[in-house]
């Protein structure tokens, strides 16, 4: 099992973690090139009840916008801020998905999407996010402080503090980067102690 298979969220929230990574930043690639492709990704996750609508440019700019503003709240979650553009984006967004109240069969009262197509199926993505912050593990997904990955993965830590998607890869290279600036700042005083202690030693 590798470590991105370790870093897989619980139950329907994979579906968020799998939207958000529709986008690989390190490998430049995006799984939402056109709208038949967004169409065929919401039908393949189970989103899309019955034949798949075929989305439009708008249905598209929409789902980018919220999976960039997801992303942006992930990377908030690995330590991040969260900038004000992101946050009013995904709110706004939230704001145009609608949704209806249901009881089941139990009589438990809970919040659905309204109607069927590309908007609900959205919209249900959003309501996973807000079903795992009720359930405490929303914080846990994450994105990856590197910027050159910021794949979306489920810290399953003790502790919690969770940023890289992988500590052999990500995390490694953030360690080695952080060594050379550290390098780099203390190199001249470090040589100019040195030569000190050669002068005494003279």
């Amino acid at each position: 099992m590798t470590e991105r298979e370790i870093g897989q969220a619980p139950g329907e929230l994979a579906l968020v973690q799998a939207f958000v990574n529709t986008r690989d930043v390190g490998q430049a690639t995006d799984e939402l090139s056109g709208p038949a492709a967004l169409s065929g990704w919401l039908a393949g996750a189970g989103l899309l009840p019955g034949p798949a609508p075929l989305a439009g440019e708008a249905d598209l700019a929409l789902a980018v916008g919220i999976r960039e503003a997801l992303r942006a709240v992930l990377r908030a979650h690995a330590g991040h801020g969260l900038a004000d553009a992101a946050a009013s984006e995904l709110d706004a967004a939230a704001a145009g998905l609608a949704t209806r109240l249901e009881a089941g069969p139990d009589g438990r009262i809970r919040v659905i999407a309204a109607g069927a197509g590309i908007g609900p199926a959205l919209a249900r993505l959003l309501l996973i996010a807000a079903e795992a912050g009720t359930a405490g593990t929303w914080p846990r997904l994450k994105a990856c402080s590197a910027d050159d990955c910021q794949w979306a993965f489920y810290d399953r830590s003790p502790t919690r503090n969770g940023c890289w998607c992988s500590m052999q890869i990500c995390g490694s290279r953030a360690k080695s980067r952080a060594y050379r600036r550290r390098s780099a700042a203390n190199g001249p005083a470090t040589a100019s102690r040195s030569g000190r202690t050669a002068a005494r030693g003279a």
